[in-house]
């Protein structure tokens, strides 16, 4: 289907009705989610090109986790029939965080451009400190473009893959040729090392002449270890973990899944994702991690880093004992010593400047993974510093990375149960504290924890039907009876019939409406829509007409409304400029399209309100 994207002037092609779905489907989101996101991309004659969307957890998270962020564009060449781009972080428990979500007609530069200009508009103009990629002229060419302060690097895990496709010949005549390879690669310590073993294979194995060989090494700044060693990749860099970030959706995505059944699963996806995140959070919380030696590091970082990153910490501080140093060098600012590494069995370089109190090892773990090595922690101790200095402490792997994300939220009220299972428990635990310290205190809670609980077990009572309902409200069901009403609304010409808003969850990825004045939109894919790029933002969009009057001054077309009116007669719209931003409270447009009204369904994904805090516990045991 790509090649075929291709061939009718690079427009994305769906199957019959699936434009028509994506647009009603996420209308209604955006109706009941205000931080919902999405964009469409139309080319000259109006045919869609891309669509691109992200829930409003991604767009709240991505405040504490803009540091390194992922484009994976793989489902592109492996994935016919849902060409994807997906922007994929890391959060402090080293889970992949989905960024945005996209579907494009190409590769092309211009696609990407307008991707990554869009991704960065809906993420409030907030550009990643690094940006991961696989090998690609187009991206690369894009992201010069929309993000020049932004170091971009190569996953070395897919520079990696390609090496046996593109050097069959040289694997197959030299047999050390990988290991050499691997050699030069990542045994490298220095730019006089690296140069040398380089240009000493290019000459062993008659590479001079093989261009894809030369193209790694003009982008070795890029994917080389030695060279984005001093660069924060949030753990991505590893292969293991590259291959996690870059297959969020490779469990559920099968080759011929198409476009209606993948967006009943994306809902169910993004739940399982944040469930996983809730329960890494309550155990790390409530949990003590065991340790496994004295060291006063360990103890400290226990209490600091989430589970999952302790565990990698806790493996460097084992490491120590296996490790010996030896004095090299002293001068009055530093002292650099040399440290065996028994069980990699290599040798590193550490200095220590005392009067910063900063160290620096040459395998620039701390810049690399965001802790410290084992060699580092080994002249610390040398040095007697009994715990690890603030500065070597990130605050995006420790317990509390999203504080800076509560700040931004304000007294928003945190909406997913989960969460606001944690938070209580919290609380719980400081008036336990509190109230046991004397008998009066403890009066003083318990009288309040009683207080308290008659009044919850009252409000719960009250709204049981209510709760009852929307727990059901989960996953592929609601789309599917979302499908069936529409179809029945088609055949028969109904009005919608309203029903009961339940649970309407506003952090997260959330629908439930009363959904009365949304419409169809059957011909965006045969039909021209002419706006070149259409960005809806609105709460209850009807549509666009009678615009072909209008001339924007730009090339792009934002819109931001509170109702919209169809989608139709604007091929005279001019399209000379940039981009043209418009907010606008009732816009008439984009008619002729037989909108209809929709029935009511509901999607969340956020809790199930039968989620009790036993299963809390079990789930998070297991």
């Amino acid at each position: 289907m790509f090649a075929s994207q291709l061939d009718k002037g690079n427009r994305l092609v769906l199957d019959e009705g699936d434009a028509q779905f994506l647009l009603d489907y996420f209308m209604c989101v955006k109706k009941e989610n205000p931080k919902f996101f999405y964009a469409m991309d139309l080319d000259d004659k109006q045919y869609l090109k891309s669509f691109f969307w992200v829930d409003a957890k991604s767009r709240s998270d991505y405040i504490s986790f803009s540091d390194a962020v992922s484009l994976d564009t793989s489902y592109i060449r492996t994935n016919e029939k849902l060409p994807l781009v997906l922007f994929v972080g890391v959060n402090h428990h080293l889970q992949a965080m989905l960024f945005g979500c996209a579907l494009v007609s190409d590769d092309l530069t211009s696609t990407f451009v307008w991707l990554m200009k869009t991704w960065l508009r809906a993420m409030g103009g907030n550009a990643p400190s690094v940006i991961l990629t696989d090998q690609h002229t187009s991206v690369k060419s894009a992201i010069e473009e929309v993000f020049p302060n932004t170091r971009h690097c190569y996953h070395l895990c897919n520079v990696l893959e390609k090496i046996p496709r593109n050097l069959p010949h040289v694997i197959k005549r030299h047999e050390n040729f990988v290991a050499k390879l691997n050699k030069c690669i990542f045994k490298s310590w220095t730019d006089e090392q690296f140069e040398f073993r380089w240009w000493k294979m290019v000459g062993r194995f008659d590479l001079q002449e093989d261009e894809w060989f030369r193209s790694l090494y003009e982008d070795r700044k890029k994917w080389v270890p030695l060279y984005i060693g001093d660069t924060f990749l949030a753990g991505m860099s590893s292969l293991h973990q590259a291959e996690s970030v870059n297959s969020f959706f490779d469990k559920y995505i099968q080759r011929k899944l198409i476009l209606k059944e993948f967006v009943k699963q994306y809902g169910l996806i993004l739940h399982n994702r944040y469930e996983e995140e809730a329960i890494a959070d309550f155990d790390t919380w409530h949990k003590q991690p065991a340790l496994k030696s004295p060291s006063p590091w360990e103890k400290q970082m226990s209490t600091m880093y989430t589970h999952a990153i302790f565990k990698k910490f806790q493996v460097e501080v084992l490491g120590v004992v296996g490790c010996h140093p030896k004095k090299e060098l002293e001068d009055e600012n530093s002292t650099t010593y040399r440290v065996e590494d028994c069980e990699k069995d290599e040798t590193f370089f550490v200095a220590w400047d005392e009067g910063k109190s900063e160290v620096s090892c040459l395998c620039r773990s701390f810049e690399y993974k965001g802790y410290l090595c084992r060699h580092a922690m080994l002249i610390l101790q040398i040095c007697g510093i009994a715990s690890i200095p603030a500065q070597y402490i990130l605050r995006r792997w420790t317990k509390d990375a999203k504080a800076r994300q509560m700040m931004v939220e304000g007294t928003e009220q945190v909406r997913n149960r989960a969460q606001r299972y944690v938070t209580l428990s919290r609380q719980a635990i400081e008036l336990s504290e509190e109230g046991s310290l004397t008998q009066e205190s403890h009066n003083i809670a318990l009288r309040a924890l009683v207080d308290a609980l008659k009044n919850c077990i009252c409000i719960n009572n009250t709204n049981k039907s209510a709760i009852e309902v929307g727990n059901d409200a989960l996953g592929a069901h609601y789309v599917e009876g979302y499908q069936e009403n529409t179809s029945t609304r088609r055949s028969k010409k109904k009005n919608a019939v309203k029903k009961r808003r339940v649970s309407s969850e506003k952090d997260m990825f959330l629908v439930d409406a009363e959904h009365d004045n949304l419409h169809r939109m059957d011909s965006i894919g045969s039909e021209g829509i002419s706006l070149n790029t259409y960005y809806g933002s609105q709460q209850n969009a009807q549509g666009l007409v009678q615009l072909n009057l209008m001339e924007p001054p730009h090339e792009s077309y934002y819109v931001d409304d509170e109702s919209m009116q169809s989608l139709g007669q604007l091929n005279s719209m001019g399209q000379n400029h940039e981009g043209f931003f418009e907010a606008q409270q009732g816009v008439h447009g984009l008619g002729q399209m037989e909108f209809r009204a929709s029935t009511s369904f509901s999607y969340s994904l956020e809790d199930e309100h039968n989620l009790r805090s036993t299963e809390l516990h079990r789930d998070a045991s297991r």
